[in-house]
């Protein structure tokens, strides 16, 4: 007997905080049909970030943001994390394309392999930030080409 197969099994799940553009967001959703939730939409706004961080772990998704202050592992543990994508400087029509064009190939199709990382884009390079055996924070740089 054949079992379906879902074609979207593996890939990342976000939640977006009230930091990501709208039109990144409505980009990733009608060009590149992404499975995001935003704050907004479930009335989750002016709320602190470490709601979002729960939140978004409660709803087994990445979040989606671009802010910085997530990147502090006392405030925001890598062990209660399902995953947290910071987009570095995206600032104009040029970035968002170049970062939903990226998200998608590279980011979306792995969750499997990041699941509970911080990772953070830049235009040049990923800085990925996970666990290792022994539990300390490990930070690992790699370029884009």
């Amino acid at each position: 007997m054949k079992t379906k197969r879902n074609k979207h099994a593996g890939r990342v799940k976000f939640y977006a905080d009230e930091n990501i553009d709208l039109a990144f967001i409505n980009a990733l959703k009608q060009f590149h049909h992404v499975n995001i939730k935003t704050a907004y939409e479930l009335g989750h706004v002016r709320r602190e970030d470490l709601f979002h961080f729960r939140e978004s772990a409660r709803l087994k998704r990445f979040l989606l943001t671009s802010d910085r202050d997530y990147l502090n592992h006392s405030r925001f543990p890598l062990n209660q994390t399902y995953g947290i994508v910071i987009l570095n400087a995206l600032s104009g029509a040029l970035d968002i394309g170049y970062f939903s064009l990226w998200l998608t190939k590279h980011i979306i199709p792995s969750k499997n392999e990041i699941e509970g990382t911080k990772i953070v884009v830049y235009r040049d390079h990923l800085e990925i930030y996970y666990l290792d055996e022994t539990g300390k924070v490990v930070k690992q740089v790699l370029p884009l080409n």
